[in-house]
């Protein structure tokens, strides 16, 4: 079972939900986000996790027109959750947005034009940069080498499709080159990222978030033991999080080789038992020869013996016909 976790000043400060008339108060770093599919429209929703959970004092969104990302962004639950407060529009190349940001979140990342946008994050002092790719990626390493070269603290994460299907499910953690990913809730993603941006258990990493049936009955147990999104994320990162599938693919690996053991220890005590059984029918043959040659030995013995007396009493010396002395009759004396 989980125990529940000890909440840090940080951990309550960064879940706490804000109100535009906080806006300001203990909130530090600067954003800038960019989004390759072309429109905000359906990573909106990250903004709202980046001012709610994140508390970002300042957060820019990058596009190829302020209008398009304006009408995508801007709404009443918008202006209630003081994230029109923070939230600032740059229309073109981000190399200007980038003066002065501390953090650099790259959604539905396209490989192919990623590239030029590193180097100018890494030159204009950017910090953290957190790269999420949408699909295969295809040249893992290369994009790997030149963000370590850059200097920047970053995370490579893949995903599978985001969809907007109800969040809560579980995930693990993968090699990043996976070539097949399943279709992920978004919600679920995007909190993962605003999270992971400020856990250092993320950075200088490149993985797979994949979804999990093994983990969502850890998932739901670290809640009800009031575990909070970070902890998910954070025990994620750290390979923690228990997955039923894996450990029930490792207990029938383990049962497997158990058995294998079992049934190896059962042919050598076969094996043994036979070789004593073989043991003891020679010994038992040993004595039923030896039992024979003493039962031989005792009748020719006996045959011995028989034909020593009957030569004794067959030749006697006397004849029992002649009278002896003491058998003629008495006479009376003459007179």
């Amino acid at each position: 079972m989980f125990e529940e976790p000890p909440k840090s000043a940080e951990d309550v400060a960064i879940t706490t939900v804000t109100r535009s008339r906080e806006v300001g108060l203990d909130r530090q770093g600067s954003m800038v986000v960019t989004d390759d599919s072309g429109s905000f429209y359906g990573s909106r929703t990250i903004f709202t996790m980046l001012n709610d959970f994140g508390r970002y004092a300042s957060i820019k969104a990058v596009s190829d027109s302020v209008v398009d990302a304006k009408k995508a962004l801007i709404s009443r639950a918008g202006r209630y959750s003081g994230l029109l407060d923070v939230l600032s529009f740059h229309e073109g190349e981000p190399s200007a947005a980038f003066e002065g940001a501390a953090s650099w979140l790259a959604i539905n990342a396209d490989e192919s034009t990623i590239g030029p946008k590193i180097d100018a994050a890494a030159a204009a002092g950017v910090s953290r940069v957190f790269v999420l790719i949408s699909d295969a990626v295809a040249a893992s390493d290369a994009l790997e080498t030149q963000l370590k070269a850059s200097g920047m603290a970053y995370t490579i994460m893949r995903v599978g499709k985001l969809v907007g299907t109800p969040s809560g499910v579980g995930y693990k953690l993968g090699e990043l080159d996976l070539p097949v990913c399943e279709d992920v809730a978004k919600e679920d993603v995007f909190r993962f990222v605003t999270e992971a941006l400020t856990l250092d258990d993320a950075h200088n990493r490149a993985f797979s978030l994949c979804p999990s049936e093994g983990t969502t009955a850890s998932l739901k147990e670290m809640r009800l033991c009031g575990y909070e999104r970070r902890d998910e994320v954070r025990l994620l990162l750290k390979g923690v999080v228990p997955d039923a599938e894996a450990v029930a693919a490792e207990a029938e690996v383990a049962d497997a080789e158990e058995a294998e053991l079992v049934l190896r220890s059962e042919a050598e005590v076969a094996a043994e038992r036979e070789a004593e059984l073989k043991v003891l029918l020679q010994k038992a043959r040993q004595r039923g020869i030896e039992t024979q040659q003493r039962m031989a030995f005792e009748e020719a013995e006996r045959l011995a013996k028989r034909k020593e007396q009957e030569k004794y009493y067959s030749s006697s010396p006397e004849d029992d016909s002649t009278p002896k002395p003491s058998d003629t009759p008495d006479t009376p004396p003459s007179a």
